[in-house]
Protein backbone atom coordinates (compact mmCIF):
# COMPACT_ATOMS: atom_id res chain seq x y z
CA UNK A 1 0.00 0.00 0.00
CA UNK A 2 2.65 2.82 0.99
CA UNK A 3 4.82 1.61 -2.27
CA UNK A 4 1.38 2.11 -4.40
CA UNK A 5 1.33 5.46 -2.30
CA UNK A 6 4.94 6.51 -3.50
CA UNK A 7 3.97 5.98 -7.21
CA UNK A 8 0.77 8.17 -7.08
CA UNK A 9 2.98 10.74 -5.45
CA UNK A 10 5.27 10.70 -8.16
CA UNK A 11 3.52 10.97 -11.41
CA UNK A 12 1.28 13.52 -9.56
CA UNK A 13 5.18 15.68 -8.85
CA UNK A 14 6.36 14.92 -12.77
CA UNK A 15 2.56 16.12 -14.16
CA UNK A 16 3.31 19.70 -12.16
CA UNK A 17 6.89 19.74 -12.95
CA UNK A 18 7.74 23.36 -14.81
CA UNK A 19 10.95 21.36 -16.36
CA UNK A 20 9.35 19.65 -19.08
CA UNK A 21 8.92 21.41 -22.55
CA UNK A 22 5.95 22.09 -24.03
CA UNK A 23 5.18 21.37 -27.42
CA UNK A 24 3.71 23.95 -30.16
CA UNK A 25 3.90 24.38 -33.68
CA UNK A 26 6.88 26.89 -34.46
CA UNK A 27 5.57 30.07 -36.89
CA UNK A 28 5.18 28.95 -40.37
CA UNK A 29 6.47 30.68 -43.94
CA UNK A 30 4.15 32.55 -46.00
CA UNK A 31 3.80 29.95 -48.89
CA UNK A 32 2.81 31.54 -52.54
CA UNK A 33 1.23 29.65 -54.62
CA UNK A 34 1.85 31.72 -57.81
CA UNK A 35 5.34 32.98 -56.70
CA UNK A 36 7.00 35.67 -58.52
CA UNK A 37 10.27 37.16 -58.32
CA UNK A 38 11.16 40.96 -58.70
CA UNK A 39 14.53 42.67 -58.39
CA UNK A 40 13.39 45.86 -56.48
CA UNK A 41 16.84 47.64 -55.60
CA UNK A 42 20.51 47.14 -55.72
CA UNK A 43 22.49 48.70 -52.77
CA UNK A 44 24.77 47.36 -50.43
CA UNK A 45 24.38 49.66 -47.75
CA UNK A 46 21.02 50.20 -46.53
CA UNK A 47 18.31 50.29 -44.18
CA UNK A 48 15.03 47.61 -44.12
CA UNK A 49 11.92 49.54 -41.77
CA UNK A 50 10.38 45.83 -40.75
CA UNK A 51 6.55 45.99 -39.85
CA UNK A 52 5.50 42.38 -40.15
CA UNK A 53 7.04 39.02 -38.84
CA UNK A 54 9.41 37.63 -40.10
CA UNK A 55 13.18 35.18 -39.81
CA UNK A 56 16.43 36.25 -41.24
CA UNK A 57 17.99 33.17 -42.91
CA UNK A 58 21.88 33.62 -43.14
CA UNK A 59 22.11 31.68 -46.37
CA UNK A 60 26.07 31.16 -45.41
CA UNK A 61 25.58 29.31 -42.48
CA UNK A 62 22.26 28.78 -42.08
CA UNK A 63 21.51 30.60 -39.29
CA UNK A 64 18.34 32.35 -38.27
CA UNK A 65 17.08 34.93 -36.05
CA UNK A 66 13.31 36.27 -35.91
CA UNK A 67 13.63 40.06 -36.40
CA UNK A 68 12.00 42.57 -34.39
CA UNK A 69 8.51 44.10 -35.44
CA UNK A 70 8.57 47.86 -36.24
CA UNK A 71 12.30 48.21 -36.12
CA UNK A 72 15.32 48.62 -38.31
CA UNK A 73 17.89 46.62 -40.54
CA UNK A 74 20.89 47.69 -41.66
CA UNK A 75 22.81 45.89 -44.20
CA UNK A 76 26.47 47.10 -44.93
CA UNK A 77 29.46 45.67 -46.97
CA UNK A 78 32.71 44.44 -45.69
CA UNK A 79 35.10 42.62 -48.16
CA UNK A 80 33.47 40.31 -49.81
CA UNK A 81 30.51 39.75 -47.31
CA UNK A 82 27.33 41.73 -46.31
CA UNK A 83 26.44 41.90 -42.88
CA UNK A 84 22.92 42.31 -41.54
CA UNK A 85 22.79 44.58 -38.28
CA UNK A 86 19.67 44.08 -35.82
CA UNK A 87 19.37 45.65 -32.57
CA UNK A 88 23.12 45.56 -32.21
CA UNK A 89 23.29 42.18 -33.13
CA UNK A 90 25.39 41.30 -36.38
CA UNK A 91 25.19 38.43 -38.91
CA UNK A 92 27.68 38.14 -41.61
CA UNK A 93 27.09 36.15 -44.76
CA UNK A 94 28.98 35.80 -48.07
CA UNK A 95 25.85 34.36 -49.78
CA UNK A 96 23.34 37.09 -48.69
CA UNK A 97 20.10 36.89 -46.56
CA UNK A 98 16.24 35.81 -46.78
CA UNK A 99 13.96 37.99 -44.84
CA UNK A 100 11.04 35.31 -44.77
CA UNK A 101 7.75 36.35 -44.60
CA UNK A 102 5.91 34.70 -41.36
CA UNK A 103 2.47 33.51 -41.00
CA UNK A 104 1.21 36.36 -38.01
CA UNK A 105 -1.11 35.93 -35.09
CA UNK A 106 0.86 33.99 -33.10
CA UNK A 107 2.91 35.77 -29.92
CA UNK A 108 6.32 36.84 -29.54
CA UNK A 109 9.08 37.85 -26.89
CA UNK A 110 12.12 40.29 -26.58
CA UNK A 111 14.48 40.36 -23.99
CA UNK A 112 15.64 43.62 -22.24
CA UNK A 113 19.13 42.10 -21.77
CA UNK A 114 21.00 39.06 -22.94
CA UNK A 115 18.67 36.30 -21.37
CA UNK A 116 20.14 32.76 -20.78
CA UNK A 117 17.83 30.31 -22.22
CA UNK A 118 17.41 27.08 -19.86
CA UNK A 119 16.07 23.43 -20.89
CA UNK A 120 13.55 23.56 -18.36
CA UNK A 121 12.12 26.74 -16.00
CA UNK A 122 15.59 26.47 -13.40
CA UNK A 123 18.39 28.37 -13.39
CA UNK A 124 19.67 24.78 -11.71
CA UNK A 125 18.69 23.17 -15.24
CA UNK A 126 21.11 22.87 -18.40
CA UNK A 127 21.97 25.85 -20.78
CA UNK A 128 20.30 25.77 -24.03
CA UNK A 129 21.45 29.09 -25.27
CA UNK A 130 21.94 32.74 -24.70
CA UNK A 131 19.43 35.23 -26.30
CA UNK A 132 21.25 38.73 -27.34
CA UNK A 133 19.52 41.87 -25.99
CA UNK A 134 16.61 42.98 -28.16
CA UNK A 135 16.39 38.73 -30.30
CA UNK A 136 13.25 37.94 -30.48
CA UNK A 137 11.58 34.42 -30.23
CA UNK A 138 8.41 32.93 -30.37
CA UNK A 139 5.44 32.02 -27.23
CA UNK A 140 4.85 28.20 -26.76
CA UNK A 141 4.04 28.57 -22.99
CA UNK A 142 4.03 29.99 -19.48
CA UNK A 143 5.09 28.33 -15.96
CA UNK A 144 4.98 30.13 -12.58
CA UNK A 145 6.76 28.20 -9.86
CA UNK A 146 5.49 27.86 -7.00
CA UNK A 147 8.18 30.85 -5.28
CA UNK A 148 6.47 33.07 -7.69
CA UNK A 149 9.10 33.27 -10.18
CA UNK A 150 7.58 32.93 -13.84
CA UNK A 151 9.00 31.50 -16.83
CA UNK A 152 8.11 31.70 -20.35
CA UNK A 153 9.05 28.35 -22.88
CA UNK A 154 10.05 29.96 -26.03
CA UNK A 155 11.61 28.78 -29.31
CA UNK A 156 14.13 30.73 -31.08
CA UNK A 157 14.90 31.85 -35.10
CA UNK A 158 16.78 28.43 -35.46
CA UNK A 159 14.57 26.51 -33.79
CA UNK A 160 16.31 25.81 -29.88
CA UNK A 161 13.40 25.48 -27.34
CA UNK A 162 13.73 26.13 -23.69
CA UNK A 163 12.68 28.53 -20.59
CA UNK A 164 13.43 32.29 -20.52
CA UNK A 165 13.19 33.92 -16.85
CA UNK A 166 10.47 36.87 -17.00
CA UNK A 167 13.13 39.13 -15.27
CA UNK A 168 14.66 39.57 -18.85
CA UNK A 169 11.78 38.48 -20.64
CA UNK A 170 9.19 41.16 -22.43
CA UNK A 171 5.88 40.10 -21.89
CA UNK A 172 4.22 38.28 -25.05
CA UNK A 173 3.08 40.33 -28.02
CA UNK A 174 0.97 39.34 -31.27
CA UNK A 175 3.22 39.06 -34.24
CA UNK A 176 1.91 41.36 -36.92
CA UNK A 177 -0.90 39.87 -39.82
CA UNK A 178 0.66 41.77 -42.38
CA UNK A 179 4.30 41.86 -42.98
CA UNK A 180 5.81 44.61 -44.65
CA UNK A 181 9.25 45.47 -45.05
CA UNK A 182 10.00 49.23 -46.30
CA UNK A 183 13.22 50.08 -48.39
CA UNK A 184 14.26 52.76 -50.26
CA UNK A 185 11.01 54.40 -49.67
CA UNK A 186 8.65 51.73 -50.17
CA UNK A 187 6.62 48.93 -48.78
CA UNK A 188 6.99 45.63 -50.22
CA UNK A 189 4.79 42.66 -49.25
CA UNK A 190 5.63 39.19 -49.17
CA UNK A 191 9.77 38.35 -48.82
CA UNK A 192 13.20 39.83 -49.47
CA UNK A 193 16.37 37.99 -50.55
CA UNK A 194 20.19 40.15 -50.72
CA UNK A 195 22.63 38.42 -51.95
CA UNK A 196 26.22 39.79 -51.26
CA UNK A 197 26.01 42.29 -54.38
CA UNK A 198 23.58 44.09 -53.00
CA UNK A 199 20.71 43.11 -54.93
CA UNK A 200 17.35 42.63 -52.98
CA UNK A 201 14.77 40.69 -54.41
CA UNK A 202 11.16 40.41 -53.60
CA UNK A 203 9.54 37.08 -53.41
CA UNK A 204 6.01 37.32 -53.39
CA UNK A 205 2.04 35.70 -54.55
CA UNK A 206 1.35 37.39 -58.14
CA UNK A 207 -1.97 38.53 -57.24
CA UNK A 208 -0.43 40.95 -54.43
CA UNK A 209 2.74 41.35 -57.07
CA UNK A 210 -0.28 42.44 -59.65
CA UNK A 211 -1.97 44.92 -56.96
CA UNK A 212 1.95 47.04 -57.18
CA UNK A 213 1.71 46.90 -60.53
CA UNK A 214 -1.66 47.71 -62.28
CA UNK A 215 -2.25 51.21 -60.66
CA UNK A 216 0.84 52.07 -61.92
CA UNK A 217 0.68 50.81 -65.89
CA UNK A 218 -2.75 52.22 -65.70
CA UNK A 219 -4.40 55.00 -63.31
CA UNK A 220 -6.90 53.70 -61.12
CA UNK A 221 -9.37 56.06 -61.53
CA UNK A 222 -9.66 54.56 -64.97
CA UNK A 223 -13.15 52.16 -65.51
CA UNK A 224 -13.34 48.87 -63.63
CA UNK A 225 -13.27 46.53 -66.62
CA UNK A 226 -10.22 48.46 -68.12
CA UNK A 227 -8.22 47.60 -65.04
CA UNK A 228 -9.41 43.86 -65.09
CA UNK A 229 -8.40 43.79 -68.48
CA UNK A 230 -5.18 45.16 -67.66
CA UNK A 231 -4.97 42.56 -64.47
CA UNK A 232 -5.58 39.86 -66.44
CA UNK A 233 -2.75 41.03 -69.70
CA UNK A 234 0.11 41.94 -66.70
CA UNK A 235 -0.42 38.19 -64.90
CA UNK A 236 -0.05 36.63 -68.64
CA UNK A 237 2.95 38.66 -69.03
CA UNK A 238 4.29 37.97 -65.72
CA UNK A 239 3.84 34.30 -65.55
CA UNK A 240 5.65 33.64 -69.06
CA UNK A 241 8.56 36.46 -68.45
CA UNK A 242 11.27 34.22 -67.06
CA UNK A 243 12.76 33.89 -63.00
CA UNK A 244 13.20 37.40 -62.13
CA UNK A 245 11.39 40.51 -63.18
CA UNK A 246 12.60 44.26 -62.83
CA UNK A 247 10.37 47.25 -61.26
CA UNK A 248 10.46 49.33 -64.20
CA UNK A 249 9.27 49.02 -67.93
CA UNK A 250 11.82 46.20 -68.78
CA UNK A 251 9.00 43.96 -67.26
CA UNK A 252 6.13 45.75 -65.94
CA UNK A 253 5.81 48.70 -63.34
CA UNK A 254 6.15 47.84 -59.71
CA UNK A 255 6.12 49.76 -56.72
CA UNK A 256 5.06 47.50 -53.77
CA UNK A 257 2.14 48.33 -51.22
CA UNK A 258 2.91 51.89 -51.22
CA UNK A 259 1.17 52.51 -54.59
CA UNK A 260 -1.70 50.14 -54.03
CA UNK A 261 -5.15 51.20 -55.27
CA UNK A 262 -8.45 50.05 -53.93
CA UNK A 263 -9.99 50.08 -57.50
CA UNK A 264 -6.75 48.73 -58.82
CA UNK A 265 -6.56 45.63 -56.50
CA UNK A 266 -10.56 45.07 -56.70
CA UNK A 267 -9.72 44.57 -60.38
CA UNK A 268 -6.76 41.88 -59.52
CA UNK A 269 -9.10 40.39 -56.84
CA UNK A 270 -12.06 40.10 -59.57
CA UNK A 271 -9.62 38.53 -62.31
CA UNK A 272 -7.87 36.19 -59.48
CA UNK A 273 -6.12 33.85 -61.17
CA UNK A 274 -7.00 34.50 -64.89
CA UNK A 275 -4.42 34.33 -67.73
CA UNK A 276 -4.40 34.45 -71.62
CA UNK A 277 -4.59 31.17 -73.51
CA UNK A 278 -3.88 30.33 -76.89
CA UNK A 279 -4.84 26.55 -78.11
CA UNK A 280 -5.21 25.75 -74.48
CA UNK A 281 -1.63 26.91 -73.38
CA UNK A 282 -0.61 30.26 -71.51
CA UNK A 283 0.43 32.39 -73.41
CA UNK A 284 2.97 35.99 -72.61
CA UNK A 285 0.99 38.68 -73.39
CA UNK A 286 1.76 43.15 -74.02
CA UNK A 287 0.37 46.20 -73.77
CA UNK A 288 1.24 49.60 -74.92
CA UNK A 289 -0.05 53.09 -74.08
CA UNK A 290 -1.59 54.14 -77.66
CA UNK A 291 -2.21 52.56 -81.40
CA UNK A 292 -2.88 55.66 -83.11
CA UNK A 293 -5.84 53.58 -84.86
CA UNK A 294 -4.91 50.15 -84.97
CA UNK A 295 -2.53 47.88 -83.26
CA UNK A 296 0.71 46.55 -85.19
CA UNK A 297 1.72 42.83 -86.12
CA UNK A 298 4.25 41.46 -84.28
CA UNK A 299 5.94 40.91 -86.98
CA UNK A 300 6.12 44.26 -88.46
CA UNK A 301 7.33 45.69 -84.82
CA UNK A 302 9.83 43.30 -83.77
CA UNK A 303 11.80 40.83 -85.53
CA UNK A 304 9.98 37.63 -84.68
CA UNK A 305 8.11 35.40 -87.05
CA UNK A 306 4.20 36.21 -87.28
CA UNK A 307 3.66 32.35 -87.76
CA UNK A 308 5.30 31.67 -84.31
CA UNK A 309 2.77 34.27 -82.33
CA UNK A 310 -0.53 34.09 -84.62
CA UNK A 311 -2.50 36.21 -81.77
CA UNK A 312 -0.12 39.17 -82.14
CA UNK A 313 -1.40 40.67 -84.80
CA UNK A 314 -3.16 43.64 -86.28
CA UNK A 315 -6.28 44.92 -84.68
CA UNK A 316 -8.66 48.13 -84.86
CA UNK A 317 -8.58 50.25 -81.80
CA UNK A 318 -11.28 53.02 -82.49
CA UNK A 319 -11.83 56.40 -80.09
CA UNK A 320 -8.78 56.12 -78.16
CA UNK A 321 -8.92 59.30 -76.35
CA UNK A 322 -5.42 59.81 -76.34
CA UNK A 323 -2.89 62.95 -76.87
CA UNK A 324 -0.97 60.61 -78.30
CA UNK A 325 -2.98 59.41 -81.21
CA UNK A 326 -0.88 61.85 -83.36
CA UNK A 327 2.60 63.89 -82.54
CA UNK A 328 5.56 65.43 -84.47
CA UNK A 329 8.81 65.32 -83.37
CA UNK A 330 11.28 67.86 -85.10
CA UNK A 331 14.63 66.58 -85.35
CA UNK A 332 17.99 68.52 -87.04
CA UNK A 333 20.24 66.50 -89.34
CA UNK A 334 23.39 66.41 -86.67
CA UNK A 335 20.71 64.84 -83.99
CA UNK A 336 20.04 62.26 -86.66
CA UNK A 337 23.41 61.72 -87.92
CA UNK A 338 24.78 61.37 -84.07
CA UNK A 339 22.04 58.52 -83.73
CA UNK A 340 23.23 56.67 -86.32
CA UNK A 341 27.13 56.84 -85.56
CA UNK A 342 28.36 58.51 -87.96
CA UNK A 343 31.48 61.27 -87.89
CA UNK A 344 30.97 64.83 -86.22
CA UNK A 345 31.60 66.78 -90.27
CA UNK A 346 29.67 64.41 -92.00
CA UNK A 347 26.62 66.00 -94.08
CA UNK A 348 23.40 65.06 -94.57
CA UNK A 349 21.75 64.75 -98.24
CA UNK A 350 18.68 63.23 -97.72
CA UNK A 351 16.82 60.14 -95.74
CA UNK A 352 14.32 57.87 -97.09
CA UNK A 353 11.96 55.63 -94.83
CA UNK A 354 12.02 51.54 -95.85
CA UNK A 355 7.91 51.27 -94.45
CA UNK A 356 7.31 47.39 -95.37
CA UNK A 357 4.99 47.11 -92.30
CA UNK A 358 1.06 46.51 -93.07
CA UNK A 359 0.38 50.31 -91.52
CA UNK A 360 3.58 51.67 -92.90
CA UNK A 361 5.46 50.77 -89.65
CA UNK A 362 9.18 51.87 -90.15
CA UNK A 363 11.48 49.20 -90.12
CA UNK A 364 14.95 50.46 -91.83
CA UNK A 365 15.95 53.63 -93.28
CA UNK A 366 18.48 55.12 -96.28
CA UNK A 367 21.09 57.94 -95.41
CA UNK A 368 22.81 59.75 -98.60
CA UNK A 369 25.54 61.51 -96.36
CA UNK A 370 28.80 62.95 -97.75
CA UNK A 371 30.46 59.78 -96.77
CA UNK A 372 28.13 57.73 -99.57
CA UNK A 373 24.76 56.07 -99.30
CA UNK A 374 23.88 53.83 -96.40
CA UNK A 375 20.73 51.20 -95.88
CA UNK A 376 19.53 50.15 -92.28
CA UNK A 377 17.20 47.59 -92.52
CA UNK A 378 15.29 45.05 -90.66
CA UNK A 379 15.44 46.60 -87.69
CA UNK A 380 13.26 46.17 -84.44
CA UNK A 381 10.75 49.02 -83.27
CA UNK A 382 13.53 50.20 -80.54
CA UNK A 383 16.18 50.35 -82.76
CA UNK A 384 14.05 52.60 -85.18
CA UNK A 385 12.86 54.85 -81.87
CA UNK A 386 16.05 55.07 -80.63
CA UNK A 387 17.43 56.46 -83.93
CA UNK A 388 14.98 58.78 -84.39
CA UNK A 389 15.13 60.05 -80.99
CA UNK A 390 15.16 63.56 -79.57
CA UNK A 391 17.61 64.97 -77.20
CA UNK A 392 16.10 63.15 -74.20
CA UNK A 393 13.12 60.91 -75.32
CA UNK A 394 12.34 58.13 -77.55
CA UNK A 395 10.23 58.40 -80.35
CA UNK A 396 6.98 57.32 -79.53
CA UNK A 397 6.49 54.62 -82.27
CA UNK A 398 7.98 52.81 -85.53
CA UNK A 399 4.63 54.00 -86.88
CA UNK A 400 5.38 57.62 -88.81
CA UNK A 401 6.84 59.46 -91.53
CA UNK A 402 9.64 62.22 -92.45
CA UNK A 403 8.66 65.85 -94.12
CA UNK A 404 12.45 67.68 -95.13
CA UNK A 405 13.03 70.77 -95.20
CA UNK A 406 17.12 71.98 -96.13
CA UNK A 407 16.87 75.52 -95.46
CA UNK A 408 20.92 76.32 -96.75
CA UNK A 409 22.05 76.48 -100.15
CA UNK A 410 26.00 75.71 -99.77
CA UNK A 411 28.35 76.69 -102.55
CA UNK A 412 31.17 73.65 -102.70
CA UNK A 413 33.75 73.39 -105.39
CA UNK A 414 31.27 71.17 -107.42
CA UNK A 415 28.46 73.47 -107.24
CA UNK A 416 25.69 74.51 -104.99
CA UNK A 417 24.05 71.84 -102.29
CA UNK A 418 20.57 72.53 -100.55
CA UNK A 419 21.53 71.11 -97.30
CA UNK A 420 19.72 70.68 -93.56
CA UNK A 421 22.13 72.39 -91.78
CA UNK A 422 26.16 73.46 -91.63
CA UNK A 423 27.10 72.18 -88.12
CA UNK A 424 30.30 70.60 -88.34
CA UNK A 425 31.32 71.57 -91.76
CA UNK A 426 34.19 73.21 -93.46
CA UNK A 427 33.52 76.70 -94.29
CA UNK A 428 36.38 78.93 -95.93
CA UNK A 429 36.79 82.38 -94.05
CA UNK A 430 39.41 85.36 -94.84
CA UNK A 431 42.64 84.01 -95.64
CA UNK A 432 41.69 80.47 -93.50
CA UNK A 433 39.41 77.11 -93.17
CA UNK A 434 37.50 76.57 -89.92
CA UNK A 435 34.33 74.33 -88.75
CA UNK A 436 31.31 75.39 -87.50
CA UNK A 437 30.87 73.98 -84.29
CA UNK A 438 28.86 76.92 -82.98
CA UNK A 439 24.81 76.81 -82.36
CA UNK A 440 24.15 79.86 -84.67
CA UNK A 441 26.29 81.11 -87.71
CA UNK A 442 26.00 84.74 -89.30
CA UNK A 443 25.32 84.57 -93.07
CA UNK A 444 25.73 87.60 -95.31
CA UNK A 445 23.25 88.41 -97.55
CA UNK A 446 22.36 91.15 -99.98
CA UNK A 447 20.66 93.27 -97.54
CA UNK A 448 23.14 92.89 -94.06
CA UNK A 449 24.25 90.24 -92.42
CA UNK A 450 21.62 87.48 -90.45
CA UNK A 451 22.16 84.81 -87.99
CA UNK A 452 20.57 81.50 -88.62
CA UNK A 453 20.86 77.97 -86.49
CA UNK A 454 23.65 76.06 -87.78
CA UNK A 455 21.79 72.82 -87.11
CA UNK A 456 17.79 73.90 -87.31
CA UNK A 457 15.24 71.38 -86.16
CA UNK A 458 13.85 71.06 -89.95
CA UNK A 459 12.99 66.99 -90.09
CA UNK A 460 9.67 66.32 -89.05
CA UNK A 461 8.65 63.23 -87.69
CA UNK A 462 4.84 62.83 -87.44
CA UNK A 463 3.80 59.55 -86.48
CA UNK A 464 0.55 57.64 -84.68
CA UNK A 465 0.72 55.95 -80.83
CA UNK A 466 3.11 55.25 -78.63
CA UNK A 467 5.22 52.56 -77.43
CA UNK A 468 5.66 48.90 -79.51
CA UNK A 469 2.17 48.84 -80.07
CA UNK A 470 1.67 45.08 -79.87
CA UNK A 471 -0.92 43.27 -78.02
CA UNK A 472 -3.10 45.59 -76.10
CA UNK A 473 -3.80 49.49 -75.85
CA UNK A 474 -4.71 50.68 -72.91
CA UNK A 475 -6.55 53.78 -74.58
CA UNK A 476 -8.24 51.07 -76.52
CA UNK A 477 -9.02 49.16 -73.62
CA UNK A 478 -10.94 52.28 -71.77
CA UNK A 479 -12.73 53.12 -74.58
CA UNK A 480 -13.84 49.77 -75.02
CA UNK A 481 -14.63 49.40 -71.50
CA UNK A 482 -16.74 52.88 -71.58
CA UNK A 483 -18.92 51.19 -73.79
CA UNK A 484 -19.92 48.56 -71.58
CA UNK A 485 -17.65 45.53 -72.72
CA UNK A 486 -16.16 43.34 -70.40
CA UNK A 487 -12.15 43.12 -69.11
CA UNK A 488 -12.23 39.21 -70.74
CA UNK A 489 -13.63 40.99 -74.09
CA UNK A 490 -11.20 43.42 -74.53
CA UNK A 491 -8.66 41.01 -73.52
CA UNK A 492 -9.72 38.57 -76.53
CA UNK A 493 -10.03 41.89 -78.79
CA UNK A 494 -6.50 42.61 -78.62
CA UNK A 495 -5.38 39.18 -78.66
CA UNK A 496 -7.13 37.25 -81.01
CA UNK A 497 -8.00 33.56 -81.03
CA UNK A 498 -7.43 33.15 -77.74
CA UNK A 499 -9.27 32.32 -74.13
CA UNK A 500 -9.16 33.75 -70.83
CA UNK A 501 -9.25 31.47 -68.02
CA UNK A 502 -7.50 29.92 -65.04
Amino acid sequence: MLKKLALTLSATAVMLSPLATQKADAATSVSYSSPVKVQIYNNTSFTLYNSGFYVLHNLQTGEKAFLQPNANVSFSKSGTSLVATLNNIKFSSTTGFRLQELVGGGQIHSFSSDTNIYKSASTASTLATTAKKGEVVEHIGVHTAANGDKWFNVRTGSGIIGWASRSSTYEPVSAPSLSLATINGRKYRGSIEIDATGKVINNLDMENYLKGVVPNEMPASWEPKALEAQAIVARSFALKAGSTLSSGTMSQVYRGYSSEASRSSAAVEATNGLVVKYNGVPVQTFFFSTSGGRTANVSDVWNSSQSSFPYLVSVNSPDEASPYNSWTEALSARKILNNFGYKSDTVLYDIKLDKPGQNGEVRGATLVTSEGTKSFSNLNELAIRKYFQTDSNLLRSNWFDLTLQKTYNVQTASGVNSQFGVSGQSVQLSGKTDSVTTSNVSIQTASGVISKPSDPATIKAIGKGWGHRIGMSQYGAQAMAKKGVSGVDIVKHYFPGTTVSK
